[in-house]
């Protein structure tokens, strides 16, 4: 009897350790994905969220040319505290990361606390690409948490 309850255990610690929830936030077109187009190609840009407090920003580039990259320019704010992302390529003494082809890039950053109905991230970046010699910024991508779900006589 006492093994069958260990064994009850067991599994359900397997099953919450399995439970890795991960997710997409809608920016402000209410769209999943936001396309970031300049003269060396175009980027798709979406925020990953992992439990409440955990994001990654994945920046897919489908480029042209040659492309550097400045890290310090992305800002990203949390209800209007700033975020320090952590990006999945480490950058030179500059603050600038080479980027040519298909990559991938990944900024994670977490949260100090959940987020919750109505909260917002706004992402955002100054002189963020160099194409050609020119600069270009990032547009304001804002992603926000919305809880569609009415329960009629909860919610109301």
């Amino acid at each position: 009897m006492n093994a069958l309850i260990y064994l009850c255990f067991l599994i359900f610690i397997l099953l919450l350790e399995s439970c890795n929830i991960t997710y997409k936030v809608r920016n402000q077109n209410n769209d999943i994905e936001y396309m970031f187009y300049s003269p060396c190609g175009k980027a798709k840009i979406e925020l990953v969220g992992k439990g409440n407090s955990k994001f990654t920003l994945r920046q897919e580039f489908n480029l042209d040319h040659s492309v550097n990259l400045t890290s310090e320019a992305l800002q990203i704010y949390y209800n209007g505290k700033k975020v320090q992302p952590e990006f999945s390529v480490k950058a030179s003494r500059y603050g600038e990361i080479k980027l040519d082809g298909n990559v991938t890039l990944e900024a994670a950053f977490d949260l100090e606390e959940s987020v919750f109905d109505g909260d917002t991230i706004l992402v955002f970046g100054q002189n963020y690409l160099n194409c050609y010699d020119a600069n270009i910024a990032l547009d304001t991508i804002i992603f926000s948490f919305v809880n569609n779900l009415r329960i009629q006589g909860v919610n109301d």
